[in-house]
């Protein structure tokens, strides 16, 4: 996918393309963190977008009667007749015509998020994104099979949707009328098109705070119900709870919200485990803390794999901030992570020393080769340089089957320089980083060190000159 941003933040224009792992580095306050909410946002929000999702449908729905030759979708009222008649229908469907609705409905939706739910996502007032514009569209076409769903309307009416090989199909059973089967249409062309999109997971810059915090914001929160409950006569005022719960409790960005309940949940995600949990990708956090993580119903704990009298369990609000830190990608990779998904990463490497921040990098690489694209924003040198050593590692294993194993590496370790999108946030905007088979040129970080060195090398030089 790519992005087209205006007005948001500090970020007055920006284009970024999501790439399989995409980089965006910088210095502080140029908008990074404002850029992943937004994708964030958009990402996550057309699910509950369910009041206007046949509107934005039928607008969608245009490019498929546009009347070119070739394969034609009749309308949706034609269909949920014959779904009526008979319970099943199949029709072909040329893919370009359904990748043309697939834009256009995005592209609706990117205006309309823009315009109206961009503010929630950040809990802040319209008119702190005045002029606010987003524009998305799809790098590549349409997939030639799409994972079917399933709608239901009360017990009884259910309609199942499939797209496969150019074939769009459907099934009905139930007694619904015509005209709320359309709408169940409308809305199983919405959720097979929704498809494409990749489902968001989000680790916020604020996940050491919620590590700590996040059971006093439930009892914050169990106290303001408690309140409520004991209020007077609710029927004097009906907006008055409305009030109160609006003054009396916190304002959070949908990320850091979503990464709050997240947190919240960890020890019912116990269960069950994630496809990545019995493989190197997982275990590469424990091997990077030397110890791991443990979900309990009551509380979640790091425990060291040291042996003997040094090995300890403690409860994790106790635990350093770098174990705080990946607590939340270990589970992550624990219990939820599956092909597919984007994981947006606010500053991986807080927290982390030189060594580890090497070491997170090629977890990077391990997490993508499994199938999860990566959306990161870094301020860290070492981690940058890491993933151009991956990627020239990837070059020269294709080229000329260089073992990794020669370089301390492990085959995993390797990169594609294809695979990786890079910005620099600077002057308002986004500046695309060149990537060739030798990584990524950011100059950026380059620039800073190299002036701290020649001020280095001038003092020590001043300093071995005898004083006149």
């Amino acid at each position: 996918m790519r992005f087209r941003f205006n007005n948001i933040g500090p970020i007055e224009s920006a284009d970024l393309t999501l790439g399989d792992l995409t980089i965006i580095a910088g210095r502080n306050n140029t908008g990074k963190t404002y850029l992943t909410y937004t994708i964030y946002g958009f990402l996550q929000e057309p699910q509950a977008w369910i009041d206007a999702k046949d509107v934005f449908l039928r607008d969608a729905y245009r490019p498929l009667r546009s009347g070119r030759p070739g394969p034609n979708l009749p309308s949706v009222r034609d269909l949920a007749k014959s779904l009526a008649a008979s319970g099943e229908t199949a029709h072909e469907l040329n893919p370009d015509l359904l990748s043309r609705a697939r834009d256009k409905l995005f592209s609706l939706l990117a205006t309309e998020f823009a315009m109206m739910r961009l503010p929630s996502v950040f809990s802040s007032s319209r008119a702190q994104f005045r002029g606010a514009a987003i524009a998305v569209d799809f790098t590549r076409p349409l997939s030639a099979s799409l994972p079917a769903v399933t709608l239901g309307v009360g017990r009884r009416d259910r309609l199942s949707a499939e797209y496969t090989s150019g074939t769009f199909r459907l099934r009905f059973s139930g007694a619904a009328p015509p005209r709320q089967v359309s709408r169940l249409i409308y809305q199983a062309l919405y959720l097979l098109l929704r498809s494409q999109l990749p489902d968001p997971f989000i680790l916020s810059a604020e996940r050491l705070g919620i590590s700590l915090f996040y059971r006093e914001l439930d009892f914050a929160k169990s106290q303001v119900v408690d309140v409520l409950q004991k209020m007077g006569n609710k029927d004097e005022d009906p907006d008055l709870p409305f009030f109160f719960i609006d003054r009396n409790t916190s304002r959070y960005a949908l990320p850091v919200k979503d990464n709050i309940d997240y947190t919240r949940g960890i020890p019912e995600k116990r269960k069950k485990l994630g496809s990545l949990a019995p493989t190197k990708t997982f275990h590469g956090i424990r091997d990077m803390m030397d110890g791991e993580y443990k979900a309990t119903a009551d509380d979640i704990a790091f425990k060291s794999r040291t042996r003997g009298a040094d090995r300890f369990e403690i409860p994790l609000h106790l635990a350093s901030s770098s174990v705080r830190g990946l607590s939340d990608l270990y589970f992550f990779l624990k219990y939820v992570a599956r092909e597919g998904q984007l994981l947006i990463v606010d500053e991986p490497e807080s927290h982390l020393d030189t060594h580890n921040q090497i070491r997170l990098a090629r977890l990077l690489s391990h997490i993508v080769r499994s199938g999860i694209r990566v959306l990161i924003t870094t301020h860290s040198d070492y981690l940058l340089k890491e993933i151009n050593n991956l990627i020239m590692l990837g070059h020269l294993a294709e080229r000329n089957g260089v073992a990794a194993e020669e370089f301390g590496y492990d085959p995993e370790d390797a990169l594609s320089a294809s695979r990786v999108k890079a910005y620099v946030a600077e002057d308002r905007g986004l500046v695309e980083a060149r990537i060739d088979d030798f990584g990524m040129e950011i100059p950026l970080f380059d620039q800073a060190i190299d002036k701290i060195n020649r001020t280095s090398h001038a003092l020590a030089a001043e300093l071995q000159n005898p004083a006149d």
